[in-house]
Formats: C-alpha cells, sequence, structure tokens
C-alpha cells in the first residue's frame, strides 16, 4: 500500500523542524556549558542524556506522525534539519551567545571586584564583635561535664577523689583513691 507524497512531505517536514528545534535545545546546553564549566565526564553524561531524549521524542514523532511506522528518511530529514540549524542560525546565536555571556561575566567581575572589599570589612568586623562569645562559650563547655558524679563529702576522717600519680609524673583523673586521717 503506498502512501500519498504529500502526507509523506508533511512528514519530511516534521522531522525537519524537529532536528532544528532539537538542535535549539542542544545550544541552550551549550549556553550552560559556556557560563559554567563542566569536566569531560559531566559533559559525556550531558549529551548522553541529550540524544537519549532526543532519541525517544523522535520515537514518539514517528509514531504519531508516521501512523505507527518508523521510516530510515526520518533520520535522514531530522539531521538535515539538525545540521541547517548549526551551519546557519546556530553558528550566529553561538556568535551572539559567548559574546553576551562574555559580557555577563565581566559584569559581575567588576561587581564582585567593587563588593568583595566592602563585604569583607563587614564580616570581619562581625567577626569581631561575635568572637568573644565564642571565646567564652569555648571556655565554658570543658567545664560542664554531663552524667558527671557528684563528689564524696571530705571529713577530718577520710578524703576521696585524690588523683593518682603514675611514675611519669602524669595524674590519671579515672582513679579515685581514699586517704584515711587519724583524728588528732
Amino acid at each position: 500500500m503506498f502512501e500519498n507524497i504529500s502526507s509523506t512531505l508533511g512528514q519530511c517536514g516534521c522531522f525537519f523542524a524537529a532536528g532544528i528545534v532539537m538542535g535549539l535545545f542542544y545550544e541552550l546546553l551549550r549556553a550552560a556549558r559556556i557560563l559554567v564549566r563542566h569536566n569531560a565526564a559531566a559533559v559525556f553524561i550531558e549529551d548522553v542524556l541529550f540524544f537519549s531524549a532526543c532519541g525517544f521524542i523522535s520515537f514518539v514523532i514517528a509514531l504519531s506522525v508516521g501512523i505507527g511506522y518508523f521510516r530510515i528518511y526520518y533520520v535522514f530529514f531530522e539531521a538535515l534539519g539538525a545540521i541547517l540549524y548549526f551551519l546557519t542560525l546556530g553558528r550566529a546565536l553561538n556568535f551572539l551567545l559567548r559574546k553576551l555571556i562574555k559580557g555577563i561575566k565581566r559584569f559581575f567581575y567588576a561587581v564582585y571586584k567593587k563588593m568583595h572589599p566592602k563585604m569583607h570589612n563587614f564580616f570581619v568586623s562581625i567577626a569581631k564583635k561575635i568572637k568573644p562569645l565564642f571565646g567564652n562559650i569555648a571556655e565554658i563547655i570543658p567545664k560542664i561535664s554531663f552524667n558527671r558524679r557528684k563528689d564524696l563529702p571530705n571529713t577530718d576522717d577520710m578524703v576521696y577523689n585524690i588523683k593518682a600519680v603514675s611514675g611519669e609524673g602524669s595524674e590519671s583523673n579515672s582513679a579515685i583513691k581514699a586517704q584515711i586521717r587519724k583524728k588528732t
């Protein structure tokens, strides 16, 4: 069964337009790469995800436009649309996009250069004001002991909690010694 030539040309035009649109979306991906630097692994993952999405979209378009059939000339016209986009409008947009992003980066760098000393001085002054607070906290925390046992009271007969001295001259806090005194 043969198809009508006008429906075939409509299908080819649809895939040609889809190739142009996919090229435009790839241009957005390139803009993101220009704006934020990516390493090779991130670029690879982005490209794999992009082309997987393009393949899925092409398949869905082929099923809807091609009435359930997928023909090889769909891929040809889609590639032709993408290539034509990249050689004409894509090249001009890429040039303009690079210039625009370069200007935006220069603007933000100039703002950063102006604001950096002021912001640095502002945060340093705040840090100097709150430094004593943190210093006091650092002194208080070691004094607070959680789950501390109450010391036994000292009497004339017994003295508790004497620190043990090891042979090297250092004190041990873990040993509890009792010393018995005689009443005099």
